[in-house]
């Protein structure tokens, strides 16, 4: 098995890996290897961008739990495999996701969300969106996905397409 950083760059959809061996008891579960992993455990997420809803993250969290995946919100940071974080991302896109994985199953994630965009129609959007990264889907090129990589007023959406759901239910 191996341990994979992928980093999900919202605004051109980029994946890059690094990887280095370990040790593993068992082999991975098969994943459609269109996306990028599944949980075997509860994702816990932790909102560390002030506690205000601008974000919208308890919003999406509960869409995606709702869609099958086993996510809820904590109040304890170092209990979360997943944060989010009001901070600007590399990419300049308005939001960043960074998944560790080991082989297929993913471990943990952070969510950069920008702070310029909190406010903005899109925020939930912009959050259900990268959470989706953290659960493993990649960009969709169905512009009624939240997964569609570049949202506008025409595109912005809060709740997961029928794939979207159709996929998490599948794999959790």
């Amino acid at each position: 098995m191996k341990r994979i950083i992928f980093v999900a760059l919202a605004a051109v959809g980029l994946a890059v890996g690094a990887a280095t061996p370990s040790q593993a008891a068992k082999p991975a579960p098969t994943v459609n290897p269109a996306y990028w992993g599944h949980w075997t455990s509860p994702a816990l997420v932790y909102d560390a961008t002030g506690g205000n809803n601008s974000y919208k993250v308890s919003e999406a969290v509960s869409e995606w739990r709702k869609s099958g995946w086993n996510v809820s919100m904590t109040t304890d940071s170092t209990k979360a495999n997943i944060k989010v974080v009001p901070e600007q991302p590399l990419s300049g896109a308005i939001g960043e996701a960074t998944l560790v994985s080991s082989g297929s199953v993913i471990t943990g994630c952070t969510v950069k969300l920008g702070p310029a965009f909190a406010n903005e129609l899109y925020s939930e959007h912009m959050a259900i969106h990268e959470l989706g990264h953290c659960g493993g889907l990649p960009h969709s090129t169905s512009l009624k996905s939240v997964m569609y990589a570049a949202t506008s007023s025409g595109t912005a959406m809060t709740k997961p397409s029928g794939q979207d759901i159709q996929w998490m239910a599948g794999n959790y």
